[in-house]
């Protein structure tokens, strides 16, 4: 997949042909991937390349709106790797600024859609686009359609009732609904991470973990242990454990840092610095304060029980 910044006006160089799928795109989800989708279809009909236009930062943190959009479900660079397993060819990246938000909706349909070459169009149902987000899909359809370029608006997925949206997910993860997230987004959630040193307080416990710090700013899910697998790029199968995210209230009444510890099941080796890709697959309980290690312990060897019955059914 080729990747192609674009910060300010795309100019006058000449862009590939393609059918561009529209949209910010964070977490890639089951609505996301409907519109990547369609898109590639038409982009087979018309022999042309299967495109995306995202933007970066999340134009809601450009703007100050709503939650804090600092934390991505999906990052800029494990979008794109998305993205290319969705066999998208090419993705152009966007800056998103003051300047760019300003872009009238005429002037992004003119100057950007059509001089990156844009064939035909999709988009969801609700997308918004122009200064102050005041456009709509139907204004980008009448602006394209007048130009002799087709626009195809991809109603809503609905589960359960609810549209699949970004800002669900978020709201799923922040209630500790991993299981829930990953019908949504069509695979588990997943952060991205480096082993580094901790306390080693688990070892002495009987319970070795791999304190994790994430690469990058991800919508954490809720304090509280979870189920997770785990895959690192030198081993052939993933690891499943045990993960705790929280603020180890048994040894620590400074709750003013998040930690991350993994216990992998039936493991034993040295993971300092290495990079793993944690899956939360379920969760088991919330965190709590213990009276004493001993406690702890025993609580600890009932997680990793119920953790093991639990992982049977989750297919490989």
């Amino acid at each position: 997949m080729k990747t192609v910044w674009i910060t300010g006006n795309p100019g006058n160089q000449a862009f590939e042909p393609s059918v561009m799928a529209l949209g910010n795109f964070d977490g890639v989800h089951k609505g996301h991937r409907q519109i990547i989708e369609d898109a590639r279809k038409i982009a087979a009909e018309k022999g042309v390349n299967l495109a995306v236009m995202t933007f970066d930062p999340h134009p809601r943190q450009v703007l100050g709106a709503g939650a804090n959009y600092d934390q991505q479900l999906t990052p800029l660079p494990i979008k794109l790797e998305v993205f290319e397993e969705l066999g998208v060819t090419i993705c152009y990246v966007v800056q998103f600024d003051t300047q760019f938000a300003s872009v009238t909706a005429e002037s992004f349909v003119h100057d950007f859609l059509f001089r990156l070459n844009a064939k035909a169009i999709v988009v969801g149902f609700d997308y918004r686009f122009g200064a102050g987000g005041r456009a709509d899909a139907n204004t980008l359809k009448a602006l394209a359609e007048e130009a002799g370029r087709a626009v195809h608006i991809v109603p809503a997925v609905n589960l359960y009732g609810e549209k699949v949206s970004s800002s669900f997910i978020r709201e799923k993860l922040l209630l500790g609904e991993v299981k829930l997230a990953a019908e949504l987004l069509g695979k588990p959630y997943e952060i991205l991470g480096e082993v580094v040193r901790g306390e080693g307080r688990g070892r002495v416990l009987g319970f070795p973990t791999a304190n994790i710090a994430p690469l990058h700013k991800f919508v954490l899910p809720r304090t509280g242990v979870y189920l997770i697998q785990c895959k690192f790029a030198d081993m052939d199968e993933p690891l499943s454990g045990l993960m705790n995210i929280g603020y180890k209230p048994t040894f620590n009444d400074l709750e003013n840092q998040v930690t991350l510890e993994a216990h992998l099941f039936d493991f034993s080796g040295d993971l300092y610095h290495k990079q793993m890709k944690i899956q939360f697959l379920d969760f088991l309980r919330s965190e709590k304060k213990f009276n004493s290690a001993q406690e702890l312990i025993a609580q600890i060897q009932a997680d990793v029980q119920e953790a093991k019955r639990r992982f049977e059914s989750f297919p490989r």
